[in-house]
């Protein structure tokens, strides 16, 4: 089977899909015909440019919903239902590394902005979301290669 052309809108569309819906992008890309190499380079590509997008992003959304809504004595006292204690429960026993080993089910827009919200204080946090993803390529890359080759 003869590779697919990759146009510069190809690599667009395969960009935004690996931000939108990550986990099913190398798959797709394998199954329409893209080399292994190819669909991990193109995800690897397109999930780290939305995180450093929707980190920055995130950032700036928070900081534009603390501003519509004000500082947080004159909205009143936060009530702390038992949602937001499971929340921070997971957060607090996970932590970062919890987040990068879940960043491939989640979304992209999701890791990044939970990352933003609740690490950016490590220094290293952006940059290991990242290395998560790529290596989640690779993971997913390599499953859905071996699964078109017929190897289990």
């Amino acid at each position: 089977m003869e590779a697919p052309e990759l146009t510069l809108w190809n690599l667009f569309l395969w960009g935004v899909a690996s931000v939108l819906k990550f986990v099913v992008t190398p798959s797709a890309m394998i199954a329409s015909g893209h080399s292994a190499w190819v669909a991990w380079a193109l995800t690897t590509t397109g999930s780290a440019l939305g995180v450093l997008g929707f980190w920055h992003f995130g950032k700036c959304w928070f900081q534009w919903l603390e501003a519509r809504m004000g500082p947080r004595p004159e909205r009143g006292k936060r009530i702390f239902t038992p949602r937001r204690r499971r929340i921070v429960r997971v957060k607090n026993a996970l932590g970062l590394r919890g987040l990068l080993l879940a960043s491939g089910l989640i979304s992209v827009p999701v890791a990044a902005t939970l990352g933003a919200k609740y690490f950016r204080s490590q220094p290293a946090a952006k940059y290991l979301l990242v290395l998560a993803f790529a290596l989640w390529a690779a993971a997913l890359t390599t499953a859905s290669w071996l699964l078109k080759q017929g190897v289990s």
